[in-house]
């Protein structure tokens, strides 16, 4: 009975797996083929700005100019709510890769378990996955799904890496809202 259900939790976890990875797949190619529609998407105002920048960090292969609303919007709303609502699309987005990296944990350790350089890796992000998270979503960088998809393999709490995003995010739209709202 135990092994049953075993059995049935892995194969669920193939199969979310694989609808991660099809979705993201499917959501990069939407992006690149549609990417004039995205562009108009900044006349949905605050809506718009959710929907890029969850899409735009959705995807595990075509990171998008997100951020370019997020400066758009500062210099129509208040940069902090702009912000605010951007750091929630984006998080959201980016759970995506989470759920990949943690639906797919059991084939990396099949593959990697017995590697030095997984367990280093692992001991590691287990000591300082919070500031790894943090710096990795704060600083604009094309390794945040790796580090997602890193969080979720080795089964980070969903609720603190959330947390964190989110807070990260914050601070880099704030900035980046601010400077819509400059006004050049």
């Amino acid at each position: 009975m135990q092994k049953q259900v075993i059995k049935t939790i892995k194969n669920n976890e193939k199969v979310v797996g694989i609808f991660l990875f099809a979705f993201s797949t499917a959501v990069s190619i939407l992006a690149f083929i549609f990417r004039e529609n995205f562009k108009d998407g900044q006349t949905l105002g605050l809506l718009g700005i959710l929907i890029i920048n969850f899409f735009s960090s959705a995807t595990f292969f075509v990171s998008g100019p997100a951020f370019l609303t997020v400066i758009a919007g500062g210099s129509v709303y208040p940069p902090l709510l702009v912000a605010v609502i951007a750091s929630i699309g984006t998080a959201l987005g980016d759970t995506l890769s989470f759920f990949f990296g943690y639906s797919t944990r059991h084939i990396a350790l099949k593959k990697f378990e017995e590697k030095l350089w997984f367990k280093v890796l692992e001991d590691v992000f287990k000591a300082y996955g919070g500031i790894m998270i943090f710096f990795f979503s704060l600083i604009p960088n094309p390794f945040f799904d790796g580090m997602a998809l890193i969080a979720g393999a080795f089964k980070y709490d969903i609720k603190k890496y959330l947390v964190i995003v989110l807070v990260a995010r914050f601070l880099r739209f704030t900035v980046l809202a601010q400077i819509g709202d400059l006004h050049f």
